[in-house]
């Protein structure tokens, strides 16, 4: 059969019924990964059983596969084309969703991403509705009609979750510092730490070390925080200046709230935040950090 010829109404019946099999085996795959949530995750809420079921989509997208293969084999069907247009969609999602990851290696990011792809089951059936409505068409266009409205619904799908993070600060200065802190002490009354700061991306900015301070109620069950900015001294190679990169170390205080002893000092690293500066540009309105760069705290010394 050449891809000229009419489709057949056995051969275009039967791939109807293979990807529609497909189809129903992904839903009903998510139905049962829904209901096994409660046993295996132990939800708190439906919301959170949800969103457990979505996030394991590739078993119930699984589930189809299998299914579409089954009544292949059960009915003597070729399960060729039905199959290609069942997988293709979705491969061509996972390498862009995989190309993003490899470019931006978020964890957040990725959970968005792959959260959102068994969206794209209402395309594959727009796909298959078009696909088996349409009148007088080829081997290749059933095929298209079947596969485009899913391949281009989940390409849009991933560009809402991509280009937001893609054009946002938290990507486009991901690999702009780096923070090493090397020691944290008590000195002359405060909370001292050393630290050096890498700029690897030229920019105008402004640094700022806060510390969160809590302070627990025993009598209330509850904490109080408050933030202290330090006192930063820039070492050797003074403070950064516009668009200049390299490493430049850096001390910086904290006066308030101090403890009494190195002990004290250690056993606040339970819960103390780690070491963070805040990157702000100076050129803009907003007083919000662009960026935000955290170390973690070393060991105080006993």
């Amino acid at each position: 059969m050449t891809a000229e010829k009419a489709l057949p109404n056995s051969s275009k019946s039967a791939f109807t019924k293979l990807l529609s099999t497909g189809l129903i085996g992904w839903a009903l795959g998510v139905l049962i990964l829904l209901g096994l949530a409660w046993p295996i995750a132990k939800p708190e809420s439906f919301a959170i059983a949800v969103i457990w079921a979505i996030s394991h989509w590739w078993a119930a997208f699984a589930l189809g596969a299998v299914l579409l293969i089954a009544r292949g084999l059960i009915s003597r069907l070729a399960i060729g084309s039905a199959m290609l247009a069942y997988l293709l969609p979705a491969t061509i999602l996972l390498a862009v969703a995989g190309i993003c990851q490899l470019v931006y290696p978020d964890r957040g990011f990725r959970e968005d991403l792959f959260s959102y792809l068994p969206l794209v089951l209402i395309f594959y059936i727009i796909g298959l509705i078009w696909s088996s409505l349409s009148k007088d068409e080829t081997d290749q266009a059933g095929f298209i009609r079947a596969v485009l409205p899913a391949a281009l619904g989940g390409l849009i799908i991933l560009g809402f979750v991509a280009v937001p993070v893609f054009s946002s600060n938290a990507f486009i200065y991901h690999e702009a510092f780096d923070l090493k802190v090397t020691d944290r002490k008590l000195q002359n009354g405060s909370i001292a730490a050393n630290a050096v700061l890498e700029i690897r991306k030229p920019g105008n900015y402004n640094f700022t070390a806060p510390r969160y301070i809590y302070s627990a109620f025993e009598e209330m069950g509850a904490t109080d925080s408050t933030i202290e900015y330090g006192q930063i001294t820039w070492g050797t190679a003074g403070e950064p200046k516009p668009n200049a990169t390299g490493s430049y170390p850096f001390q910086v205080r904290w006066l308030k709230n101090v403890p009494t002893t190195e002990k004290e000092l250690a056993d606040r690293l339970e819960y103390e935040d780690p070491i963070t500066m805040e990157v702000r540009d100076p050129s803009k309105e907003t007083e919000q950090p662009i960026y935000n760069i955290y170390a973690p705290l070393p060991s105080a010394v006993e």
